[in-house]
């Protein structure tokens, strides 16, 4: 099976290496390269074939959020894991709707960046549990508009019931089995719906889903 090819983005030497040397032992997973800003970033996605991202925020010439809109404005551009040292919705909202589809803390435990590089290479979402009550109370104050009629955009949009009762439950947190014994069908059924919605809402995975949902007021992320 083919490694994933992953760029590390991060203007901190040390970052940098302690990164690759978490890659290097991963099965799975090869390093093509690192760089120390966006704007590397951008260069190199555009003349190599990378798979995933792992992008950091706070960067000189040009940060995180900004690089992510461009290389996800390609057409088969690679997913983008944020890796930062902040857990704060000032950063998090922000390069979730540029494109990422994960948010990573620093001091994450190597298992779990490398489970989330897997994540997001499959196309599913990443997100520390540290900063996962951030993105409910971020999403929903940033973004949250109920000013139109939700039946009427649901309608406009080409959201079945089904797929409206899904979205619902996706917000409370349930993944794909939960939803499957929420609901009386399969996960395979659930998956379908999901991939459905996916496409009606423009978006590539679970929290782009909720950000996209929530933002249009379709939805409501409870806090915990």
């Amino acid at each position: 099976m083919e490694k994933i090819k992953v760029l590390i983005v991060d203007d901190e030497p040390l970052i940098r290496h302690a990164l690759g040397t978490i890659l290097a032992t991963a099965h799975g997973i090869a390093m093509v390269n690192s760089v120390e800003n966006g704007q590397a970033a951008v260069d190199y996605c555009k003349d190599n074939h990378v798979d995933v991202v792992l992008m950091d925020l706070q960067m000189p010439i040009m940060d995180g959020v900004s690089a992510t809109k461009i290389i996800k404005s390609a057409q088969d551009s690679p997913s983008v894991l944020a890796i930062t040292a902040f857990s704060s919705d000032e950063y998090l909202v922000p390069v979730l709707t540029a494109g990422a589809s994960g948010y990573l803390v620093k001091d994450s435990e190597p298992d779990e960046i490398i489970r989330a590089i897997h994540a997001v290479h499959q196309g599913t979402a990443a997100i520390s549990p540290s900063v996962s009550s951030d993105l409910i109370s971020a999403v929903r104050e940033a973004y949250r508009d109920n000013s139109g009629d939700i039946q009427e955009l649901v309608y406009d949009l080409g959201i079945t019931n089904r797929e409206f009762e899904i979205l619902k439950l996706l917000a409370k947190g349930l993944n794909n089995p939960e939803i499957s014994k929420t609901l009386a069908i399969s996960e395979t059924t659930v998956k379908t719906h999901m991939a459905k919605i996916f496409v009606k809402l423009d978006v590539r995975d679970r929290v782009q889903a909720l950000v996209a949902a929530t933002r249009m007021g379709l939805i409501e992320i409870p806090r915990d």
